[in-house]
């Protein structure tokens, strides 16, 4: 893959407490009216280790949002909501390693009714995500759950592949960041087919309705050349997730490549 455009902003900006910085993303409210919630616990004697009482789903949960890029099972979460949110935090997550600017893996510690996953980047900053408010199906998935208090239902929404140009883009998520007002971030998978830019630096620009023109905080691809296929992402001074994503040449002319509507997941 080719290396992106630097990201301006730093990958799902979170502050959680005794942390500052970035981290990860959240969910909706329970699919269905069996719901759980696991004890409170004491600080954890590892602290590379999740707490001792989580679930199997939980754990699934909790190690890959603890990765470098966010990897976690289909089978530990349920409905349309935790779906689009563990697709969202996996490509932005790629998205930043494919900017050059990889993740470092967290460290998970258990907090009262959850979980905490904190990280240190490379210039030492601690980030830190506090995931809470878990609920589960009859089966033990995860059907919903909270991130730094704000559940992410009604904060993310996903929009259906589309093809223009030569460059199509699936797997399409918008999330509100729940630490920063009015920034929303769209994750997309790129593959070009037989597009050429005429710009570089970067080769294409992003639009969504409602946002300026100058989103500044993109993870857009600086060279792009057809066989490529990369993750990028874009982040807006908005508030609404909904709408119409357009990817667009970086020529001056402003014509619409592939773009899809986002809906509420």
């Amino acid at each position: 893959m080719r290396k992106l455009a630097a990201i301006a902003l730093p990958l799902v900006a979170l502050i959680a407490a005794g942390c500052s910085g970035s981290g990860s993303a959240a969910t909706r409210t329970a699919t269905t009216p069996a719901t759980s919630q696991h004890p409170a616990t004491a600080s954890p004697s590892s602290p590379s280790s999740a707490s001792p009482v989580m679930t199997a789903s939980e754990r699934l949960f909790a190690n890959g949002m603890a990765a470098s890029i966010a990897d976690i099972p289909d089978r530990a979460v349920s409905g349309p909501v935790m779906h689009a949110y563990i697709r969202f935090e996996h490509d932005y997550g790629s998205a930043d390693g494919d900017v050059g600017q990889p993740d470092a893996s967290g460290t998970l510690f258990p907090v009262p009714g959850g979980f905490k996953v904190c990280s240190t980047g490379s210039d030492a900053s601690s980030a830190c995500s506090i995931f809470t408010q878990i609920r589960y199906n009859r089966r033990g998935q995860i059907t919903g759950l909270s991130v730094d208090g704000k559940p992410v239902a009604g904060r993310i929404a996903t929009a259906p592949s589309a093809t223009s140009g030569g460059l199509t883009i699936s797997d399409v998520a918008s999330y509100a960041l729940s630490s920063a007002q009015d920034v929303v971030v769209v994750t997309f998978k790129l593959t070009d087919s037989s597009y050429r830019p005429v710009n570089t630096s970067p080769a294409l620009l992003a639009s969504l309705s409602g946002a300026s023109d100058d989103t500044g905080k993109d993870a857009l691809p600086a060279t792009l050349e057809p066989g490529d296929s990369l993750y990028g992402a874009a982040a807006f001074d908005v508030s609404g997730i909904t709408g119409l994503f357009c990817l667009q040449p970086n020529d001056g002319f402003g014509e619409r490549l592939p773009c899809t509507t986002l809906r509420l997941a």
